[in-house]
């Protein structure tokens, strides 16, 4: 169920990167529309291909060689990306359009593969990140950070809740489905280092990292105490017996 959450959280952002890139790329009000435009076709485009012809672009990837496939699938998103950035998208936005588009046993086998390159290169780009933060900037930058976690946390803990809750799972359930949602801030720092590239305020970054920092040490606290979250908000109010 929280994969699930997880998955259309991916399909929300195939939407909205390309947007906010647009938005950055953008001189004006009509570069900026023709940017968004020239995403969101090329989304539409990719999808409605991996949807239609999925199986084709899976059976043209595919290969028995390990080697070959890591190198066929990092050939293809460097194209992409190259190719994105041609037409005024973002790279971030290409490459993520390249994962959308395979599926079945590529993507499953892709994933094995490129699992040691993606932690090695979201170390790299987490420290390149920090790099651009400037540690004078974070006390600043804590009072709309926390603002914004209140609001993230209070809307993914909503989210988890009410999908577990349609899904017929018990107090405690909702309360872990809820709580393991809130510490996903990667793609806050993805939208910050587009801000910070299009050459936006610096401040865009600090308070990304405050976000990030905050749910990192938020989301697994109360993940930790996701039961006793639950038994509260399942215990009645005072007055209110728990018959009635």
């Amino acid at each position: 169920m929280v994969l699930s959450i997880l998955v259309m959280e991916d399909l929300a952002m195939a939407v909205y990167l390309p947007i906010v890139a647009g938005l950055l790329i953008g001189d004006g009000p009509v570069e900026s529309a023709v940017s968004v435009g020239v995403a969101l076709l090329v989304v539409v485009v990719v999808i409605v291909a991996s949807m239609r012809f999925g199986p084709q672009i899976t059976r043209a990837v595919d290969t028995e060689s390990a080697e070959l496939l890591l190198l066929t699938v990092l050939g293809l998103t460097l194209l992409i990306a190259g190719l994105a950035e041609e037409i005024q998208v973002s790279s971030a936005v290409g490459a993520f359009l390249v994962g959308v588009s395979l599926s079945g046993r590529v993507a499953e086998q892709g994933r094995e593969l490129l699992r040691p390159l993606r932690d090695v290169f979201a170390g790299i780009f987490f420290v390149f990140f920090g790099l651009q933060v400037d540690p004078g900037r974070l006390a600043p930058a804590a009072a709309p950070a926390l603002a914004l976690v209140v609001v993230t946390a209070a809307t993914k803990f909503g989210t988890g809740w009410w999908a577990a809750r349609r899904a017929g799972i018990g107090v405690r359930g909702r309360a872990r489905a809820a709580t393991v949602l809130l510490p996903r801030g990667e793609f806050s720092i993805v939208v910050a280092g587009l801000g910070v590239a299009a050459g936006q305020t610096s401040d865009l970054g600090s308070i990304t990292a405050c976000y990030v920092l905050a749910l990192a040490v938020v989301g697994p606290l109360a993940t930790r105490f996701a039961g006793a979250i639950g038994d509260a908000l399942d215990r009645p109010p005072k007055g209110v017996s728990a018959a009635a």
